[in-house]
């Protein structure tokens, strides 16, 4: 039996140390939960991020969990022989379908709790997929619009869910001096009075960055005047964009700058822009609006945390044609306007979205959990 008395160890169940806001999210919570006392270890495939982690100083135990059959099965006897070595965890946290799997089969070995973070909504549930859908005992959601979306589904049970929206640091991503966004301008060599758009993510599906080029393609300098639209990111997509913004000659106006700090980016921006067809929350809306840039985004699960409407920015259906028209009008409104929504975006983030806030409200759910489960089981009074 494991102590009540102790800070809950996890156990972090991944596809793998992927580039995203997925490993973003395990990597902010192990390093801030290893600092406070807690015993935290991740296993999962091996992804570009990998450095990140093992700089972090995180346990992290490599399976082959993305291999196939095979490789699923090597990495099942795997994770087992590292939980058995460690005496056992006081909760699984997975992030991934077949991460919850793995999670299901350590509970036989060693029980314990198995929390799944929805990281995505509105996923296709056709078929087989629901069947190898599994939101563990309990399901943590990063946006109440998420959390509506799977009680439709009927895919968790309302009383064992949370809602804990991500947090970001606030000492890293906040409002810029104006020699800081000069200096983020001169970076990205802006011309003078022109309206700078920004997106940041990774250029794959569901994010519709081709999107954002047709926003760019429909402004008019005649009547807006210059317009620099900044992609930073990386991902699949990359070669394609790249064609077609030769192809439709967007480069004066397009720039793909590959995956860099988003700091720069944000400090530059008058606007940020997000036409993704799904989201679990977006990461870089609360990024960009801590550092006093509104938002315009498709209405995708973490809209109702990140938009006041018309206060910090404003939403959209998920149709193209309306993105391509609201994005426009949204990056050529009245700069002070801009400003004043700007203003009211970093206050929002400041009150909803600081890291230590996401941390201390994870840590009070494991406990939960891992109270609950032992209380259960007759393990404590």
């Amino acid at each position: 039996m494991l102590d009540a008395g102790r800070p809950p160890s996890i156990l972090h169940l991944t596809a793998g140390s992927d580039a995203g806001g997925l490993s973003r999210y395990i990597l902010d919570l192990s390093t801030a939960m290893i600092a406070r006392g807690h015993r935290v270890a991740v296993a999962g495939d091996v992804g570009v991020w990998q450095a990140r982690f093992d700089a972090a100083g995180i346990e992290y135990l490599r399976i082959p969990l993305k291999g196939g059959p095979v490789g699923v099965m090597k990495a099942i006897r795997a994770a087992r022989g590292f939980v058995a070595q460690r005496g056992g965890f006081d909760v699984y946290h997975a992030h991934y379908r077949r991460a919850a799997m793995l999670g299901r089969y350590l509970k036989k070995q060693a029980p314990a709790p198995l929390l799944y973070t929805v990281h995505l909504s509105h996923i296709d549930l056709r078929w087989y997929r629901r069947l190898l859908t599994d939101f563990g005992d309990f399901t943590h959601f990063a946006s109440v619009d998420a959390l509506a979306w799977a009680e439709a589904q009927r895919l968790c049970d309302p009383e064992r869910s949370r809602v804990i929206p991500h947090g970001i640091d606030l000492s890293t991503y906040r409002r810029p001096t104006e020699l800081q966004r000069s200096a983020a301008r001169t970076i990205f060599s802006v011309p003078a009075g022109s309206r700078m758009a920004a997106f940041v993510g990774r250029l794959d599906d569901p994010k519709n960055v081709d999107w954002l080029l047709d926003a760019a393609a429909a402004w008019d300098e005649r009547v807006h005047g210059k317009l620099v639209l900044l992609i930073a990111g990386d991902g699949p997509h990359r070669q394609r964009l790249m064609a077609r913004i030769r192809h439709e000659r967007l480069a004066d106006r397009v720039r793909l700058l590959g995956e860099i700090d988003p700091l720069p980016v944000y400090h530059a921006a008058d606007a940020l822009l997000l036409a993704s067809a799904r989201e679990g929350f977006s990461y870089v809306c609360a990024e960009a609006m801590a550092c006093g840039v509104p938002v315009l985004r498709t209405r995708t699960s973490g809209t109702t945390e990140t938009v006041l409407e018309g206060i910090t920015g404003r939403a959209v259906d998920i149709d193209h044609e309306a993105f391509v028209r609201s994005a426009v009008a949204f990056v050529a409104q009245d700069l002070d306007t801009l400003r004043r929504m700007g203003q009211a975006a970093a206050e929002h983030a400041a009150q909803q979205f600081g890291l230590d806030r996401q941390i201390q409200q994870t840590i009070d759910l494991y406990a939960e959990m891992r109270d609950r489960w032992q209380r259960e089981r007759g393990q404590i009074p």
